[in-house]
């Protein structure tokens, strides 16, 4: 039998070895609820802090990335970290000189020694009050933008082998005979079929000043390095109204000084509208024009586009200069581009897009039916009387057509374009019909 003082001495061992485990863990939450306490006071010092330094108004402009600007010349706020920069403008206070009399109307004065008190500031037909204008200079969202695609297939063609020779050879008589007969303009030329491998041009080896038609093979150039992953589209710059002069064809003269474009986005701008501000902001934040050139010229087959061409315009003056392209070269440009996207749509597809948005009232697809696809870049020139058009055609069958014209003015010029672009049009229809 065990002795009963030493069971009685183990039972009084364990209730103390308890009592101490319970006072740990009671002491032990004691110091946690201090700690806490504590720390939640910090955190409360530190927001103080900051409140002080960085007003709620201000921290309300970092979340909507915005400039409030006002008409103020006094006071001026700069936020490094955000970019955002707000200025305040008082309105200069009138003085009143013994000779005026204010209007009772507008002026409430108290009995107080000279004090005035200033209209409310809400209301916008009070000149004492502060108007503000939010600019946002951050790049705009263009997730909305519309895709072009390209048709899954072409119709079968509806006519035998005989009777389309025959049709092709009407085309070439009829566009030969046209071309002829507007003796008063210089005329380019060149037709390729994407589908068949047709090819005709006249003239198409002639040097032209093509405008903004040269962006198309240029900015192809550009993704080429995108799909080479040695060049991204995603950096956004700024733009400096100082970039335009008067010689530039352009709609961003409204544009506010620093907002921001992504790379992609000037070049959609360069090519839907054939702007040139956005084109050279462009070259300028991809290494300048002088790489592209180079590579240009490369690219070429009939004309150097950096070297010096001699030629007899339209009006049998001897022209000399540089920057020059044919109907043959560009349209040779387009089927490029239309391959690349055929293998890499993902790559190219800004491109393709950006062309399929360009105005259709001038040039080669004005007589092209809307429920024809037509992707163009057209480019102008009035000092040298000079009109390019270079097109993809997704109708029945996929063709290009460039047309190249100087004449006297711009409206002949793209007549010739439409009415040549109709020709070839009228001729893949037939084809199906």
């Amino acid at each position: 039998m065990k002795n009963p003082k030493s069971n009685y001495i183990g039972e009084a061992r364990r209730i103390r070895r308890k009592r101490m485990i319970i006072r740990g863990i009671i002491a032990g939450a004691v110091i946690l609820l201090v700690f806490f306490a504590f720390f939640f006071k910090y955190i409360l010092s530190l927001k103080k802090d900051i409140d002080e330094e960085f007003p709620s108004n201000l921290s309300e402009l970092t979340e909507t990335g915005e400039i409030s600007v006002s008409t103020a010349p006094s006071s001026s706020e700069t936020t490094a970290e955000t970019g955002e920069v707000t200025t305040t403008t008082t309105p200069p206070e009138t003085e009143t000189t013994p000779e005026s009399t204010p209007d009772p109307e507008s002026t409430e004065t108290t009995t107080g020694p000279e004090s005035t008190e200033t209209g409310d500031p809400s209301d916008p037909s009070d000149p004492s009050a502060t108007t503000e204008t939010t600019v946002n200079l951050l790049p705009d969202d263009w997730s909305d933008q519309q895709q072009v695609l390209f048709p899954q297939k072409y119709p079968l063609q509806t006519v035998t082998h005989a009777e389309r020779d025959q049709s092709y050879a009407a085309l070439k008589h009829s566009v030969k005979k046209y071309l002829e007969e507007h003796k008063e303009a210089r005329i380019g030329f060149y037709y390729i079929n994407l589908n068949t491998n047709e090819a005709f041009g006249y003239n198409e080896a002639q040097p032209f000043v093509v405008g903004s038609s040269v962006y198309l093979p240029m900015t192809m150039l550009i993704y080429d390095d995108v799909r080479a992953g040695t060049r991204s589209m995603d950096a956004a710059v700024p733009f400096q109204k100082s970039s335009i002069d008067g010689k530039l064809d352009t709609k961003m003269g409204e544009v506010p000084e620093g907002k921001q474009y992504f790379l992609w986005q000037l070049t959609y701008l360069a090519l839907r509208d054939g702007d040139s501000a956005a084109m050279n902001m462009l070259m300028e934040n991809v290494g300048g024009q002088e790489d592209l050139l180079k590579r240009l010229s490369q690219m070429s087959s009939c004309i150097d586009f950096s070297a010096v061409q001699n030629y007899f315009d339209f009006q049998g003056v001897q022209q000399s200069g540089d920057h020059r392209s044919s109907a043959y070269d560009l349209a040779t440009f387009a089927q490029m581009l239309y391959w690349r996207y055929m293998s890499y749509p993902d790559v190219y597809q800004n491109l393709i897009d950006a062309l399929g948005s360009s105005d259709r009232t001038n040039g080669v697809a004005r007589q092209i039916p809307s429920n024809a696809t037509v992707l163009h870049r057209h480019g102008s020139n009035s000092e040298f009387h000079a009109e390019s058009d270079v097109a993809i055609i997704l109708g029945p069958e996929p063709v290009i057509v460039c047309v190249t014209v100087e004449a006297e003015t711009p409206e002949l010029s793209q007549e010739i374009q439409s009415a040549l672009g109709a020709l070839v049009y009228n001729f893949i229809s037939l084809c199906h019909a």
